[in-house]
């Protein structure tokens, strides 16, 4: 298939009519300057087409791409919620178990900062501070853990100017409400650098509010470098022990590409895992996943599974309940089944009976 070229809204009212779509001239006029073709048509053909070559559409009216598109954003924006609560929940853990270990004291402030206090996964030499000893056998090395394992020193909290950016690149952050003459700067910390170049070292952020401007996939990178210490009563606070360290990471690697997926307007019905996320063999038969490849490449339905596991996603029920009312009302109940059926497969799982019971009845373990 060649690069596509432009085309008028004409050309592609025209192309939708020779198609055979059912459609009032105003109503797809609007839908036109309001939506991307792109996302709204070809995203979703497939789904409804009764022959690819020529493409060609039978009794297939507007509404039926609208119901689906609607459904897709419906989705996308609770899954958006279930992810934040996660959100919420992991930084609000690290931060207080961290600072439990060690930020109690007011000098203690800002060791969040400081690297001897993190686990460095390329650290393989015993008795150094940042020592890893799952370092010689680091899940997903030469994948998606490739750049976490390589760049420790390259993390955000790690680098020279993070007091500084963090106090003037955030509004919320008033410079005057943590200035403290009590507290100073100790070694191997952030230090704050005024604008003239010259260092404050009186002032110190708590990491229960620096932590609130770290990306999903800054914490994600956080959870790989905690001391099994403070790993483990991380884990503890989501009811899993120590040794569950590698599945778990893993899990929060597939609810990072299932985030990223939200974030932006592209079709969450068709959302895959990347293919260089491979995936851990425990989470596969715990979560009776169907990755694509052996170990790489999960669809939406067993990501959601994973979901499941942190939070509860009850609230899809409703979406997947009346997408499937409108469509059996618009194209009849045989053909609306087999076209349900479709939508359900390509999201990973052709069988409504098995998204109730696997996302709503059921309570995974690992």
């Amino acid at each position: 298939m060649g690069i596509k070229t432009f085309e008028t809204r004409e050309a592609l009212k025209n192309k939708l009519h020779n198609r055979k779509l059912i459609f009032s001239e105003n109503e797809l006029d609007e839908v036109l300057i309001s939506h991307n073709y792109f996302n709204l048509f070809n995203g979703l053909e497939t789904i409804f087409l009764q022959t690819s070559s020529p493409k060609t559409y039978d009794k297939v009216k507007l509404i039926d791409f609208i119901n689906l598109y609607q459904f897709d954003k419906e989705i996308r924006s609770i899954l958006s919620n279930c992810l934040d609560s996660v959100e919420e929940k992991l930084k609000a853990s690290i931060a207080y178990n961290f600072c439990k270990h060690h930020c109690v004291s007011l000098s203690d402030t800002m060791q969040y900062t400081n690297k001897s206090n993190f686990m460095n996964p390329a650290n393989n030499e015993s008795g150094t501070p940042t020592y890893c000893h799952y370092s010689e056998a680091y899940p997903f090395v030469n994948y998606q853990n490739q750049e976490i394992y390589q760049d420790f020193d390259k993390f955000c909290l790690f680098k020279p100017f993070f007091l500084s950016n963090l106090v003037d690149r955030n509004d919320h952050i008033d410079i005057s409400f943590y200035l403290d003459n009590d507290y100073v700067a100790p070694s191997g910390v952030a230090v704050y650098r005024n604008s003239d170049g010259t260092y404050n070292r009186n002032i110190a952020v708590p990491f229960w509010v620096a932590i609130e401007t770290l990306t999903f996939g800054e914490i994600l990178r956080l959870l790989h470098y905690l001391q099994d210490d403070v790993l483990k009563d991380v884990l503890n606070d989501f009811n899993l022990p120590l040794s569950k360290r590698a599945p778990f990471l893993n899990m929060i690697d597939i609810l990072l590409c299932l985030r990223n997926n939200c974030a932006h307007t592209t079709l969450l019905n068709r959302f895959r895992t990347e293919k260089r996320y491979r995936i851990n063999a425990l989470l596969i038969a715990s979560f009776s996943l169907t990755p694509k490849n052996a170990d790489s490449v999960l669809k939406l339905f067993d990501s959601i599974k994973i979901l499941s596991f942190f939070t509860d996603v009850s609230a899809l029920k409703k979406p997947l309940r009346t997408l499937k009312f409108k469509i059996y009302v618009s194209m009849g109940i045989k053909k609306g089944k087999t076209v349900y059926n479709k939508i359900l497969a390509r999201m990973g799982c052709g069988d409504y009976k098995k998204w109730n019971i696997a996302l709503f009845e059921t309570k995974y373990f690992l």
